[in-house]
C-alpha cells in the first residue's frame, strides 16, 4: 500500500495557527519513512490524519487537502475500513489498551476481523513472540511496565497483518536492546512490503535501519526531506546529532550533586512487591538511599522493576516486605497530602495525570487539595510554568488540545506547583525531542524552587550521562549497580549484567 498525501492541512478548533501546512508526501510500500521534528511540530497530526481519526474523531477542525491509499480516495473510508489496511501504534500506549489481560489485547483485533478461533490464536503467539512478550499473555496489562506496554501494543496492531504500519514514537518506552529489536523487525516488515511510517525522536537510534525517506516537520511545514544520508548531513549542520551532548547542569551539580550531603530524604530498605497476577516478583530486596543534591538516573531493561521502586514512594504500591521512609518517616504511617509534598511524581505517560478542563484548573488541583493559599498556589503556578517553557500559554486553554509534549511539561508542572523535595521523572524524555528535553531538565535543575533531589526513570543513556551524578542500574527487581555515570555506563561487565550491553 502506498500512501499519497496531497495539500494537506488542518487547523484544530480554536486554534488560529494550522497544526500541518500544505503538507505534499509519497509514503511507497517496502520502505521504511522517518518523521522527525521538535514537540509540536505536527507530526502527531499527520499520523492522526492519515489514520482517519482526523477528520472522524476530530470532527470540529478545518481540513483540506487529499489522502490516498494505492490510489483511491480515503474520504468515502470509514475508520473501521481503514483499520483493516493501516495499523497505528500511539504514542500513548494506555489510550490504546482495551483488555486487562495481554493475550486479550492483542486478540482484540483479529476478534473484530471476525477470524476463526485457531487462527486468532496462532496470530496472538506469532505477534508476542515478534516482540517478545510471549512470556507475558497471562499478565494483567496494568502490570506491565512502560515498555512492556508498547511492545505488547506494537504486538497487538501486528496482529491485524496491515499493509501500512504507523509508529508513533514506539522507541519512547524500550531499552536500547528492545529498541534495536523493534527497529530491525521494522525493516523486516518493510522489506515483506509493509509501509512502515515512523514518527520518532530518538532519530539516532532510527537511522541505523536506514530509512529509505526522512521527512523533519517545523510548524506544521516540511523543513527537510530526503533519504538517511541526506539527513545526517542536514542534522551534522545543525549540530543536532553529535556523540557528546553539553552538560549543562554543570553549576546545579557543583553546588548541590557533587558530593550528596547527610540530609537523607527518601530511602527504600529492603522493598520487595509482586503484582497479583505476576508468577515473579517485581522487587527483590532493594535498599536504595535518595539525599539531598542527588540526581539519580535510575536505568535497566523494560520491566525491571525501576518504575514499581518508584511508585512505592508515593504509595500507589505498598511494599510487601520491607519499608520506605521519607526524611524520618515511615511512609505507612503518612497521608497522600503529606507524602505529595515530599515526593513528586511524573507518570510516563501524561494522560495517567491529566483530568482538568483548563490548565488553571490542572495546575491548581494539588495545592487547593493540600491546603495550600491561593497566593501561594498563584506563585508556585506561575513559577511551574516558567521553569517547564510554557509560561507563554494562557492558563484558560484545555491541556487535552497541546501537543503530547507539551502535555508532558504541564504533568511535570502540576507536580511542581507542591514543591517536593524529591521529583520523580519517569522517561522524562518521551515525547519530547532532544532540544527540549535538554532545555526541561536544565530548567528543572537550575531554576529558583528547583528540587533538592531527582530521580529519573530513562532509557536515555545520554542523558543519564550528563544530568546525574549517579546511575543505578536495576534488573529482575534488583539494583545491580550504584554509582558514577562514568563508572556504570563506561563498564562493559556491568552493563552486560544489567542486560543493557
Amino acid at each position: 500500500m502506498s500512501i499519497d498525501i496531497t495539500d494537506l492541512r488542518y487547523t484544530y478548533p480554536n486554534r488560529d495557527v494550522p497544526a500541518l501546512r500544505d503538507v505534499s508526501l509519497t509514503f511507497r510500500a517496502g520502505d521504511v519513512a522517518l518523521i522527525a521534528g521538535k514537540s509540536g511540530s505536527g507530526k502527531t497530526t499527520l499520523i492522526r490524519c492519515i489514520n482517519g481519526l482526523i477528520p472522524r474523531s476530530y470532527q470540529q477542525g478545518t481540513l483540506s487537502g487529499q489522502i490516498r491509499y494505492s490510489g483511491e480516495s480515503t474520504s468515502a473510508l470509514s475508520l473501521a475500513q481503514i483499520a483493516r489496511h493501516i495499523g497505528t501504534v500511539m504514542q500513548d500506549p494506555d489510550k490504546q489498551i482495551v483488555a486487562t489481560r495481554a493475550f486479550n489485547e492483542i486478540a482484540f483485533g483479529p476478534e473484530n476481523l471476525g477470524l476463526p478461533r485457531d487462527e486468532i490464536v496462532a496470530r496472538v503467539h506469532s505477534a508476542a513472540k515478534q516482540m517478545r512478550v510471549d512470556h507475558l499473555l497471562e499478565r494483567e496489562t496494568h502490570t506491565l511496565s512502560g515498555g512492556e506496554q508498547q511492545r505488547m501494543v506494537i504486538a497487538a496492531v501486528l496482529a491485524m497483518q496491515p499493509q501500512a504500519l504507523l509508529l508513533d514514537e514506539p522507541l519512547a518506552s524500550l531499552d536500547p536492546p528492545s529498541a534495536r529489536e523493534a527497529l530491525a523487525h521494522f525493516r523486516r516488515l518493510a522489506d515483506e512490503g509493509i509501509t512502515i511510517v515512523m514518527v520518532e525522536h530518538r532519530v539516532r537510534d532510527a537511522l541505523r535501519i536506514e530509512p529509505e525517506q526522512c521527512v523533519v516537520l517545523a510548524d506544521g511545514a516540511i523543513a527537510f526531506q530526503g533519504d538517511a544520508a541526506a539527513y545526517r548531513t542536514w542534522l551534522d549542520d545543525r549540530r543536532q546529532i553529535d556523540n557528546e551532548r553539553p552538560i549543562a547542569n554543570r553549576q546545579w551539580m557543583a553546588l548541590r550533586g557533587a558530593t550528596p550531603i547527610a540530609n537523607l530524604l527518601l530511602s527504600f530498605h529492603d522493598a520487595h512487591f509482586t503484582y497479583p497476577s505476576s508468577p515473579h516478583p517485581q522487587l527483590n530486596g532493594v535498599s536504595l538511599n535518595v539525599h539531598a543534591g542527588d540526581v539519580i538516573a535510575l536505568i535497566g531493561p523494560n520491566g525491571a522493576g525501576k518504575s514499581t521502586l518508584c511508585k512505592l514512594a508515593i504509595g500507589i504500591n505498598r511494599p510487601s516486605a520491607g519499608g520506605v521512609r521519607l526524611g524520618e518517616r515511615d511512609a505507612k504511617d503518612m497521608t497522600v497530602a503529606q507524602i505529595v509534598r515530599e515526593v513528586g511524581y511524573v507518570f510516563q505517560n501524561p494522560a495517567a495525570m491529566l483530568f482538568a478542563n483548563t490548565l488553571r484548573d490542572e495546575l491548581s488541583f494539588g495545592p487547593r487539595n493540600t491546603g495550600m493559599s491561593v497566593a501561594e498556589s498563584e506563585r508556585n503556578i506561575a513559577q511551574a510554568m516558567a521553569i517547564v517553557g510554557l509560561e507563554d500559554i494562557p492558563l484558560d486553554r484545555s491541556p487535552f488540545g497541546l501537543s503530547f509534549g507539551q502535555q508532558k511539561r504541564v504533568a511535570v508542572a502540576s507536580v511542581l506547583t507542591m514543591q517536593p523535595k524529591v521529583l520523580i521523572l519517569d522517561e522524562p524524555t518521551a515525547g519530547l525531542d532532544d532540544g527540549t528535553a535538554e532545555d526541561l531538565l536544565t530548567r528543572l535543575l537550575n531554576s529558583d524552587g528547583a528540587p533538592q533531589a531527582v530521580i529519573m526513570v530513562t532509557h536515555d543513556l545520554a542523558l543519564a550521562r550528563h544530568f546525574a551524578n549517579r546511575v543505578v542500574l536495576m534488573r529482575e527487581g534488583a539494583i545491580v549497580a550504584d554509582g558514577a555515570p562514568q563508572d556504570v555506563l563506561e563498564n562493559g561487565d556491568v552493563m552486560t549484567r544489567g542486560g543493557l550491553a
